[in-house]
């Protein structure tokens, strides 16, 4: 499952210019898919970077798992999708062998004998996991030896993997601070893409 952001045109700021282009005979709905397109890349980017200042993953995990839905003619918006499940807490292991992707496991490592430690937030201390009723947490092969995972035991018999937060949840924790640049690169795309489309149409008068 993911979530899913999108950024609207602020009309009024493009209102002038969307008469002048529609006057001269330009495609509003053209350079509208144009200008989505064109920055859809740049604001996963700021997206990517906000999400990184809460939580400790690398550019490259963030930005596979933003991804973007381009719009088309017969759909005109874009949007970011983020995952919304949590990360594996193990993702934040200070173990680099554990909290990466490039080891394929066949058997659980054994755990450190100050306990598993993790850090989430780039700027916090690493912590030591802790268990249930005294019960130490543990590692376990998951995901067909892709992954290892913090584990640790309930009531009875039950196992649970620990979870950090997920993408979509530090998404909504900085989004404040990314939309604002979102519309506003949505805007001068916009307004780039009618020039475009004037130049292509009318080489020798386009004065957008």
């Amino acid at each position: 499952m993911s979530t899913t952001y999108t950024v609207q045109v602020d009309q009024v700021a493009v209102a002038d210019a969307a008469s002048l282009f529609e006057f001269v005979g330009g495609n509003s709905s053209d350079a509208l898919r144009i200008a989505i397109n064109k920055t859809a890349p740049k604001i996963r980017t700021a997206a990517s970077k906000a999400i990184r200042t809460q939580v400790r993953l690398s550019a490259s995990y963030v930005g596979d798992r933003l991804e973007i839905v381009k719009a088309t003619r017969a759909r005109l918006t874009g949007a970011i999708k983020t995952p919304s499940r949590g990360l594996l807490l193990s993702r934040f292991s200070t173990d680099p062998l554990i909290a990466g992707e490039k080891v394929g496991w066949i058997r659980p490592p054994l755990v450190p004998t100050g306990g598993i430690r993790v850090k989430v937030k780039p700027d916090a201390s690493p912590k030591v996991v802790q268990g249930e009723g005294g019960r130490k947490p543990f590692y376990m092969v998951l995901n067909k030896g892709a992954n290892v995972g913090i584990m640790r035991r309930t009531t009875g018999r039950k196992v649970e993997a620990l979870y950090g937060p997920s993408l979509s949840q530090v998404f909504n924790t900085v989004r404040g601070d990314v939309l604002p640049e979102a519309g506003s690169e949505l805007q001068a795309q916009l307004l780039d893409a009618m020039r475009y489309l004037l130049v292509k149409q009318h080489p020798a008068e386009a004065t957008l």
